[in-house]
C-alpha cells in the first residue's frame, strides 16, 4: 500500500476520537468560554488553512491530486465533524463519527483491492451497522430495538452517501452528516 493511502486511511480512523469533545465541560473553566466555541475555532482554522493551501497550490502526503485546487477532503471532514458534534445528540453523533471513521477507509481499501462489487457494499453496510449499533447500545439512551433501527437507518444512508459522487460535496462530509440527520429524524419518531 502506498504511503499517501496509508496516511489517508489513518487520518480517517482518527475521526473516531472526535467524540472525546463530549467529555469536555460545557463551560471551559480555564478560558471561560463555552465548549462550542472550540468547534467554531476548529472549523475556522481548518478552513483558513485549506484556503491558504489552495491559493498556493500546495499538496502534501495524503492529499489526492485533484485536491490541489479543490477543497480538500480533510476540510470536508472537519465541516462534517463540526456539524455533527454541534447539532446532533451525543449518542447519534458518536455512532456516526465512529462508524464513518472506520467504514470509509475499510470500503476504500476493499474497493482498491477488489473493485466495485456488490458484496463489498454489503460488507461496508454490515460493518457500519455493527459499529453504530455497538455505540448506540452501549452509550445511547435508546432501547436495544431502537438502537438497531437507528443503526439500520444510519447504515442505509451512509453507504450510498459514500458511493454516490456529488460534484461539490465530498463523501467525508456526506458520510457523517446525512446518516446523523437521518438517525436523528428517525429517533424523534421512536
Amino acid at each position: 500500500m502506498k504511503r499517501d493511502v496509508i496516511v489517508r486511511r489513518l487520518a480517517h480512523c482518527l475521526i473516531a476520537l472526535a467524540p472525546l469533545y463530549f467529555l469536555l465541560p460545557e463551560h471551559l473553566p480555564v478560558v471561560g468560554l463555552k465548549r462550542w466555541v472550540l468547534l467554531i475555532a476548529f472549523i475556522v482554522a481548518i478552513g483558513a488553512f485549506d484556503a491558504w493551501r489552495r491559493s498556493k497550490g500546495i499538496t502534501f502526503l495524503g492529499l489526492r491530486p485533484h485536491e490541489r485546487k479543490a477543497i480538500a477532503s480533510y476540510a470536508w471532514a472537519a465541516a462534517g465533524v463540526t456539524f455533527v458534534l454541534w447539532l446532533i445528540t451525543q449518542d447519534i453523533a458518536t455512532a456516526s463519527l465512529v462508524s464513518m471513521a472506520f467504514v470509509d477507509p475499510f470500503a476504500g481499501e476493499l474497493r482498491s483491492r477488489y473493485g466495485n462489487r456488490s458484496w463489498l457494499i454489503a460488507s461496508s453496510g454490515i460493518v457500519y451497522l455493527a459499529l453504530a449499533f455497538s455505540v448506540m447500545a452501549l452509550w445511547g439512551d435508546h432501547t436495544i430495538a431502537q438502537s438497531l433501527i437507528l443503526s439500520l437507518v444510519g447504515a442505509g444512508i451512509a453507504i450510498p452517501s459514500e458511493l454516490i459522487k456529488v460534484r461539490y460535496l465530498d463523501d467525508d462530509f456526506t458520510m457523517l452528516v446525512f446518516p446523523a440527520i437521518a438517525m436523528s429524524m428517525t429517533a424523534v419518531g421512536l
